[in-house]
């Protein structure tokens, strides 16, 4: 079985999944390899454990804390050749690797391309529906680019085979057309919570104290999360923990933040399951696969949505109503009072208690295992869904 993943290189949270998917396909002998770009390209060939192909790049952009939709659309214009180049190279590594499967996460040229190849296509996607004309109400092209591309990833996802959600059932709106095809198949994770060793393991395994508070901060492969990083930086002095790691991601550099004992830096943690897990806090952007770790794990967060990022504000109130996260907004914060924040979520009993809830309602979902056999399936034929 030769499965290719085609992942968004947007962040790190789309190839995080399908490294891990990658990893229990090739226990069941599967021959698995990736096509990405960005920070997602960067993140497979420095992990340098498959065959990796380079995708055209497809970017946002923004301020380095709020994502500028009317820049990005501005941008965009040649949107149907980036299209046409990405089919294009697409092709080719189809044809190159002949997989009996594709899944692409997030990657919506890629059912086209399969449909052209006659290869079965899983897409995997937490968003199948956009809001962001919201954001502009007196902005008639930013409604009118919205439909479209409703539409488009609509019909796009429509050509795959199946299409995985990777969250807990009624988590996102489905669109009628996409029902029969589509599946919430729970989080989808590099690594099985129940198999992550317990906190004080771990602290003893890295050489950390087991009583000391520790705060994690994390803003995967998003440079947009570099306003965060400076912002912790400036406030870890009125921080009550002993100590605050922060992970920058391979697209941002770490010489704004501060040496010293309190602080240990890292660009990139294989095991950010484990390193949450030890954690008394998390604090992250509020990325899907991020949201999906801390839920799974039953870790008390507290997220900092992209500013104008529709998406990211989706997952930050999913993971407030579980009663287990603290949204802040960027533009309302200073060090002191983000540090106040910070500090009363450490000492917050109530969001132990609930994250130890919902952490028991995410593990009834296997999402691994059930994303693993429908794909499976889908390297051995051409059929549509199968009931379930």
């Amino acid at each position: 079985m030769k499965v290719l993943m085609m992942p968004c290189g947007i962040g790190m949270g789309h190839v995080s999944r399908g490294m891990a998917l990658a990893s229990e396909l090739r226990e069941k002998g599967a021959e698995v390899a990736f096509a990405s770009y960005g920070s997602g390209y960067e993140m497979l060939l420095e992990a340098g454990d498959y065959e990796v192909a380079k995708l055209p790049d497809i970017k946002f952009y923004g301020n380095g804390s709020e994502l500028d939709i009317k820049h990005t659309a501005k941008k965009s214009l040649d949107a149907p050749f980036i299209l046409l180049k990405s089919i294009y190279n697409e092709s080719k590594i189809i044809k190159q690797f002949k997989p009996d499967v594709v899944v692409a996460d997030s990657h919506y040229s890629v059912p086209i391309t399969c449909k052209v190849l006659g290869i079965p296509c899983v897409m995997i996607t937490n968003e199948l529906t956009l809001n962001f004309s919201e954001l502009y109400p007196d902005e008639k092209p930013i409604e009118y680019l919205e439909n479209g591309l409703k539409r488009f990833i609509t019909d796009v996802s429509g050509l795959c085979n199946a299409i995985l959600i990777p969250d807990i059932q009624n988590s996102i709106e489905i669109p009628s057309k996409l029902e029969a095809i589509t599946i919430f198949n729970g989080a989808i994770l590099k690594n099985r919570p129940e198999k992550i060793p317990d906190k004080i393991k771990i602290r003893n395994n890295l050489g950390l104290k087991e009583h000391d508070k520790i705060v994690l901060v994390t803003v995967g492969g998003s440079e947009f999360g570099k306003k965060l990083l400076k912002l912790i930086n400036d406030a870890s002095d009125h921080i009550e923990s002993d100590k605050i790691i922060i992970v920058t991601g391979p697209q941002i550099e770490s010489d704004f933040i501060q040496n010293s004992d309190k602080i240990i830096k890292k660009k990139y943690l294989d095991n950010i399951m484990e390193w949450m897990k030890l954690s008394d806090l998390v604090i992250s952007l509020a990325g899907h696969t991020t949201t999906m770790e801390l839920a799974s794990i039953g870790i008390p967060n507290i997220l900092v949505p992209i500013d104008n990022h529709p998406e990211q504000a989706k997952n930050a109130l999913n993971m407030e109503k579980y009663g287990i996260s603290i949204i802040n907004n960027l533009k309302d914060l200073n060090p002191l009072n983000f540090a106040a924040n910070i500090n009363n979520a450490l000492n917050d009993s109530e969001l132990r208690i609930n994250a130890e809830a919902v952490r028991r309602k995410f593990s009834k979902y296997n999402g691994n295992q059930n994303a693993v056999e429908i794909i499976s399936h889908y390297a051995n034929t051409n059929e549509n869904i199968p009931d379930n």
